[in-house]
């Protein structure tokens, strides 16, 4: 039993700074509005997703400038932010971008 209590304490502290947000135990998965402009909704979408590892480890560009890029987005109507995180070892995170 100690082992097990020291493995979670363990992992806990070493995921502290890839946790910041909603926190499942076990599993984090939602996904929440980021910003928001005056633009109309377009039909464009573009997204950008970075991930971590353990809290050590991080890439990616999850930048709003890099999902409008990709889909051609010149006027963003809103953004989303989809996190997805397992035991806090492994966290990726998505923005999705709309707009024309």
């Amino acid at each position: 039993m100690k082992k097990i209590i020291f493995s979670v304490a363990c992992a806990l502290a070493l995921t502290s700074c890839g946790t910041v947000g909603l926190v499942g135990a076990v599993y984090t998965g939602y996904t929440e509005p980021a910003a928001v402009t005056s633009n109309e909704l377009g039909t464009k979408v573009g997204q950008a997703k970075a991930v971590s590892v353990l809290g050590i480890a991080a890439a990616g560009d999850a930048g709003i400038e890099k999902a409008s890029k990709k889909a051609g987005i010149t006027k963003v109507s809103h953004v989303d932010k989809k996190v997805v995180s397992v035991l806090g070892l492994f966290t990726k995170v998505t923005y999705t971008v709309y707009g024309e």
